[in-house]
């Protein structure tokens, strides 16, 4: 797919990171005026928002992206056991080191699936 078809909301694969687009813009540059999109992204969890620079037919991949809810069952210094609400399905799940401090066993989570892996999102409030 092409940069251009990107859309707010759609997530898509950058250099091996998994990104949403939080905002899109156009820019004009060179001496041509040609023009390049401006995609202010940030990663899976909501956070470190960046800004990428893009060619209109640059070729990017989309990603189908899954949001579920879960109930930590345990936790491990490099990740978490959870429970899926829907299915009671027993699953694996990473997470970065600050989210996976923050979350308690038996908390309710959201949690993230694309391409057979598990990211925890965040805490459900």
């Amino acid at each position: 797919m092409a940069a251009s078809e990107l859309e707010k909301g759609k997530f898509f694969e950058y250099k091996g990171e998994v990104l949403q687009v939080q905002r899109r813009s156009l820019v004009n540059c060179g001496t041509h005026s040609h023009t390049k999109l401006v995609f202010t992204v940030c990663d899976i969890n909501g956070k470190r928002e960046r800004e990428i620079t893009m060619g209109h037919n640059e070729k990017v991949d989309m990603i189908d992206i899954t949001k579920k809810k879960a109930n930590v069952i345990s936790k491990s210094e490099n990740g978490l056991q959870i429970m899926d609400n829907v299915s009671y399905e027993t699953l694996d799940a990473t997470a970065e080191p600050d989210v996976l401090a923050s979350i308690k066993e038996g908390e309710e989570i959201i949690y993230v699936e694309y391409k057979g892996v598990r990211v925890l999102g965040k805490k459900k409030n």
